[in-house]
């Protein structure tokens, strides 16, 4: 998806991604877009919304690492990197602007794949499957990126039904000199699902490793229902794709494993990473990786959620450096290609390097997991205990055979527990506990932990959602900081 050939052809939308001038686009009579004549053409730039998503700002390791960290279960072992948002002393002088910029550049690139697309003509029966495809999967992308700027900037739509300020909709090619107003967090959702809901017909259900697919967006559609609390919509949607997709859960025995493999049979979307084409030292991976800047790493906190017979729990590797730095160590979602455990042990104990660095490993985005988990919690939210210990169990028997949880036992609570040992370090703890209105609990438990962290955030807390950075509002003066900021 990044390949060198895409990157030339979009070289003059990734020369104006940055952040002063999101909104600026290009004409589309210059000359990089005169060359956009065929299906073909509007297939490279649609290669080039991919690529953006893989951007280390994006889904490679800012919305994943940079989330967790202000959360309970990760921590940032450096000043620097990760270390302003593990502490909450992001400001809008001092934040990271990619946050902001490069998924703006995704929805950029997306409205110009949907532009081009209108005005080519599909001639044959595969063009209208090629155009309908590019247009499901560019509609796709234009929500995705949407939502996930309300996640960053907006607050949880469940705090005020989505009344409060969300980010500036952008669905068409904007003059130079655009100047939007920010949307309500409402606003951006309806849009959001109004994308989805016209691109998911259009798509092809079979697997597309690497690529969104009729199930992607309808995954990315179950997330959003879940987020704005349309819990019938969430668990509807995600029974759906349980019951009629191609993907299976990785078996208990395989999953450890699973995570040294590029695509498993329950990977909906991934962002495909490459022996020659990856995110390199910025990214999840490398940040991750004891050999690497190793700091994202996992709190003792953390081991004290699961049980011994758990095989998540050997994911949380005590590596060489656990000791020195007193926290649990790395977490193997990011190994590197074909570096299974028994390998990353073996090189350890021999002193040797693996081949292929961790940073090769692909970006997991969407998993079948999650949807057992949404339709979880779905269900419990409208008083059904029933189908919520029927999807539940299917995620915790998976981890631990013996480990069934009794419908007179399930609540929110045991859901929510559940959701923490699925998808440590993937970027969903911090907005699990602040769509629901719970506070996060972060007692110093390591030596390296800084005395400047934190030690409990309320759900409430003004610094829930990142300030709108000052760049943009020196370039747009129409953006309202969020209050308190």
């Amino acid at each position: 998806m990044k390949n060198i050939y895409i990157i030339a052809f979009s070289f003059v939308l990734l020369l104006s991604s940055c952040s002063e001038d999101y909104l600026d686009l290009d004409s589309s009579t210059s000359q990089s877009m005169d060359a956009v004549n065929t299906l073909d053409d509007v297939e490279m730039l649609l290669h080039g919304a991919y690529n953006i998503l893989s951007d280390n700002d994006y889904y490679n390791n800012g919305y994943l690492a940079r989330s967790d960290v202000r959360a309970d279960d990760m921590l940032s072992l450096s000043s620097s990197r990760l270390g302003t948002e593990n502490r909450y002393q992001y400001t809008p002088e001092k934040c990271t602007s990619g946050m902001w910029s490069v998924p703006y550049t995704a929805i950029r690139q997306a409205n110009r794949v949907l532009n081009h697309l209108e005005a080519i003509e599909a001639v044959s029966e595969s063009d209208v499957t090629m155009k309908n495809s590019m247009k499901g999967q560019a509609l796709t992308i234009r929500a995705l990126a949407h939502f996930d700027l309300c996640r960053m900037f907006g607050l949880p739509y469940s705090h005020n039904g989505g009344s409060s300020l969300g980010v500036p909709i952008i669905t068409t090619i904007l003059d130079w000199d655009a100047k939007k107003e920010r949307n309500t967090v409402k606003e951006v959702y309806e849009q959001v699902i109004n994308d989805l809901t016209i691109a998911i017909p259009l798509m092809d259900t079979e697997v597309t490793d690497g690529y969104i697919n009729h199930w992607a967006a309808k995954t990315i559609l179950a997330r959003v229902y879940l987020y704005k609390e349309d819990n019938a919509l969430a668990y509807s949607t995600a029974k759906d794709i349980i019951d009629n997709s191609p993907y299976e859960l990785v078996s208990r025995d395989k999953y450890v494993d699973s995570w040294a493999d590029d695509y498993t049979s329950e990977s909906i979307f991934s962002i495909s990473n490459t022996l020659t084409d990856n995110g390199g030292l910025e990214s999840i991976g490398n940040y991750a990786d004891p050999d690497g800047y190793y700091i994202f790493a996992a709190t003792k906190k953390l081991t004290l959620i699961f049980d011994d017979a758990d095989i998540r729990k050997e994911l949380l590797y005590d590596d060489y450096r656990t000791y020195k730095y007193d926290v649990q160590g790395r977490v193997l979602k990011f190994p590197g290609k074909g570096n299974t455990k028994d390998k990353i042990v073996a090189a350890w104990e021999e002193g040797k390097t693996l081949s292929n660095p961790s940073y090769t490993s692909n970006t997991p985005v969407f998993r079948l997991s999650e949807l057992y988990l949404i339709a979880a919690e779905a269900a419990i939210k409208e008083a059904d205990p029933v189908n919520a210990t029927l999807y539940l169990n299917k995620i915790v028997e998976r981890a631990d055979p013996t480990a069934t949880v009794a419908e007179a036992d399930i609540d929110l609570d045991r859901i929510l527990l559940e959701r923490r040992k699925e998808f440590v370090s993937e970027g969903h703890r911090f907005f699990d506990l602040t769509r629901n209105k719970l506070n996060i609990d972060r007692p110093r438990l390591t030596k390296r932990q800084s005395s400047s962290v934190p030690k409990f955030i309320d759900w409430n807390y003004y610094k829930i959602v990142y300030p709108i950075p000052i760049s943009e509002r020196n370039a747009n003066p129409n953006l309202i900081q969020n209050p308190d900021y």
